[in-house]
């Protein structure tokens, strides 16, 4: 009797399993910007919302948009995900796509059109902003140019006058020129370094 009830089992699940069978469904497209530029290689993955419990089978697959935004996503499923509610995320965005065995059965078998049109602008091309960058670069520099003014050129006496000009130590009285003043003093007269500074500005020229 068992056997008979095993037997019977098993033909009944045979019977059963194409009624079950899963099937290929595949959503195609094109993603684009708002400004009609295609999205290339961005990521397109399936959502679901909380409570679209035949959605979950789904959720995580991903696929990448190729360099003119086209993609497919293949789902295989069965008629009990007939009607089920699914989102495509793409950068931040979600497209909601209802499963429809129906009309992918129809030619060209097995696919359903859906496009993705971003509400987002497309981000300036890595080349116009480095161009951008480089010649704001340029005229800052340039307007920096023009604003610069001169510096007033000595004549051969004033530098001369200006580089060897000769001062008396305010502790010592040795002559020396006025920018080894404070090394004299620091080294000859152990005097602190911060102070050595302000002793100097105390000497007075030969010249005066």
């Amino acid at each position: 009797m068992r056997s008979i009830l095993a037997s019977f089992a098993i033909t009944a699940l045979i019977i059963a399993l194409p009624c079950v069978s899963a099937e290929s469904y595949s959503i195609f497209g094109t993603a684009t910007y708002s400004n009609a530029v295609p999205v290339e290689t961005g990521k397109i993955q399936v959502e679901c919302e909380e409570f679209e419990y035949d959605c979950h089978t789904f959720r995580g697959t991903e696929v990448t948009t190729d360099m003119k935004g086209e993609f497919t996503i293949i789902l295989d499923l069965d008629e009990s995900y007939d009607g089920a509610e699914i989102f495509l995320a793409l950068k931040g965005e979600r497209f909601s796509h209802i499963i429809d065995l129906e009309e992918s059965r129809n030619p060209p078998s097995g696919s359903v059109n859906q496009d993705i049109i971003l509400q987002q602008d497309s981000p300036p091309a890595p080349l116009f902003t480095g161009l951008a960058c480089g010649g704001a670069v340029i005229a800052i520099a340039f307007i920096a140019a023009l604003d610069r003014k001169p510096a007033p050129s000595l004549s051969r006496t004033q530098q001369r006058t200006t580089t060897l000009e000769i001062v008396s130590c305010p502790i010592c009285g040795e002559k020396t020129e006025r920018y080894l003043l404070i090394r004299h003093l620091i080294i000859d007269h152990e005097t602190d370094p911060s102070e050595a500074p302000l002793i100097a500005e105390g000497a007075t020229s030969e010249e005066e």
